[in-house]
């Protein structure tokens, strides 16, 4: 059987089979997206933006939740928590939940959501995120409480809880779902990895009922493509509309999450050098690129964090632009016998974002006139996402990588730990005097915490240099006549359906 054909059949059979579904169809929108949505695992939802858009508080939620006006964390699916010692919190559940199976949400269940994020088959990307190192055990005090004991301090937890997505106790822990069962609004209906995905409003769902009967999501990879179907009424949402294709009277300019760095694989040469390193950073002018390739609103950045986040240093400015300086640190490290004429292989993929090939190329032109030789490689989804992420490959050359990374938690923590420890999954430090600092801001609190980890950004800028900084990002979104939505720093990794109103 065609394998499109039987996950279709899945989604549809569970339908069929869950409690009750809303059959007024004149509420039904279209979102198309800039990417395939291949995998629909709910612990890769915050580590994967695509997936959170589609699963986040849709069909997924989570215990707590973020206010994205205040960054203050509100109740959920959990009503109250406390600390009882720095590494023991207490959960207060809702009560009268049910997920769209028609199992209770309660402690127990709870419980098997929290032990699914650390199953060894699934290599949950949100908890090597969110957790690092710390592992957890959870247990029921009573059917509506849980108590969750940490490895280390966690002073985030209530933090944590708002990324974590709470899937129904009978979803395997083995194998990555293919048909993702919540407590949200919405239900997983259908998908289709080849061409679209649909969720239907869940009339058995806790909270108020969303105007959005049924949201049919697609995907197009042309920006110009998207706008147009926005434009000709072929969808009612289109995300990460490029720039030069943005209509002032349809288009939504927002400062989102994300920030745009190249990663550079430091074991080999010539980037094993840190004026190499330099010279990658000094041989192009960022604010070129503001207002042409880039929107005229992204920021040239300085870490890979936006300034709201706590533990961003605002004394750290981004690099200068001194094509001359980088020229000169090049012949100073050819002239120590670093082959600095050696291919070095830059891997995107056109996913991340929009206009990403004329940024690259503009780059790499910029790069051989001081002297660098750097050779861009397109690849697909899982291409990318495999040289990224450990293990790396083995046959590769001198490497670096685009990639951007969003941190809609607030705290420097959810990223500086597996982007920039010896252990994160998406780092390539070894640096012990580094992971000292950020393992004790990782359990400090207030300004210790805050110090801590502006002092980590420092030493990461000034003294490795393992990437390249480019820009905290504006997204571009285009809204249809049918519908009223407001998008904020949220939005790329989680497109609220119940924030979607019809006119």
């Amino acid at each position: 059987m065609n394998i499109s054909k039987m996950i279709l059949g899945l989604g549809m059979a569970g339908m069929l089979a869950s409690p009750s579904y809303a059959q007024d169809k004149s509420g039904d929108i279209t979102i198309v997206l800039s990417s395939a949505v291949d995998v629909v695992e709910p612990c890769h939802m915050n580590s994967t933006g695509y997936i959170g858009q589609v699963l986040k508080a849709n069909v997924v939620e989570t215990l707590t939740r973020m206010d994205p006006e205040t960054s203050e964390i509100k109740p959920n699916l959990a009503t109250e928590w406390k600390q009882i010692d720095p590494q023991t919190w207490q959960i207060t559940l809702r009560q009268g939940v049910k997920f769209q199976d028609g199992t209770d949400f309660n402690a127990d269940a709870v419980i098997a959501a929290l032990n699914r994020q650390f199953s060894p088959e699934l290599q949950c990307r949100d908890t090597i995120r969110l957790f690092a190192k710390t592992t957890i055990e959870a247990k029921a005090l009573d059917p509506y409480t849980v108590e969750i004991k940490t490895s280390t301090p966690m002073p985030l937890m209530p933090t944590t809880l708002s990324q974590i997505g709470m899937t129904a106790p009978g979803t395997s822990t083995t194998e990555a779902t293919k048909s993702p069962v919540g407590t949200g609004p919405y239900v997983f209906t259908s998908w289709d990895p080849a061409s679209s995905l649909v969720l239907t409003r869940f009339d058995g769902y806790w909270g108020d009922k969303p105007q959005v009967n049924q949201a049919t999501y697609v995907w197009r990879e042309e920006p110009a493509l998207r706008a147009s179907m926005i434009k000709v009424g072929e969808a009612d949402l289109g995300l990460q509309i490029a720039p030069q294709d943005v209509d002032a009277q349809m288009d939504v300019g927002y400062l989102n999450a994300d920030t745009s760095r190249i990663r550079i694989f430091m074991d080999k040469p010539p980037l094993n050098d840190i004026r190499v390193r330099k010279a990658l950073n000094m041989a192009f002018d960022r604010s070129a690129f503001v207002g042409s390739i880039m929107s005229a609103d992204a920021l040239p950045a300085s870490q890979y964090m936006l300034p709201s986040v706590s533990g961003y240093d605002d004394g750290l400015k981004p690099w200068p632009y001194d094509p001359e300086q980088a020229k000169a640190l090049v012949e100073e490290a050819r002239a120590a016998g670093v082959p600095v004429d050696a291919p070095i292989d830059l891997y995107g993929s056109q996913f991340m974002q929009a206009n990403l090939d004329e940024m690259l190329q503009t780059l790499t032109q910029s790069w051989q006139e001081v002297g660098l030789n750097v050779q861009i490689r397109m690849v697909d989804k899982i291409q990318h996402s495999a040289m990224r992420r450990k293990p790396y490959p083995t046959d590769r050359g001198p490497t670096m990588v685009h990639e951007l990374h969003d941190n809609t938690a607030g705290d420097a923590f959810f990223t500086m730990m597996v982007y920039y420890t010896s252990e994160g999954a998406l780092s390539n430090i070894s640096d012990p005097a580094l992971d000292a600092v950020l393992n004790d801001a990782s359990v400090s609190t207030g300004d210790k915490r805050r110090s801590l980890f502006q002092q980590a950004n420092r030493t990461i800028q000034q003294e490795v240099v393992p990437d390249i900084m480019l820009f905290h990002m504006v997204s571009y979104m285009r809204i249809g006549p049918r519908v009223s939505f407001k998008p904020d720093f949220t939005t790329g990794g989680q497109l609220e359906l119940a924030a979607i109103s019809l006119k």
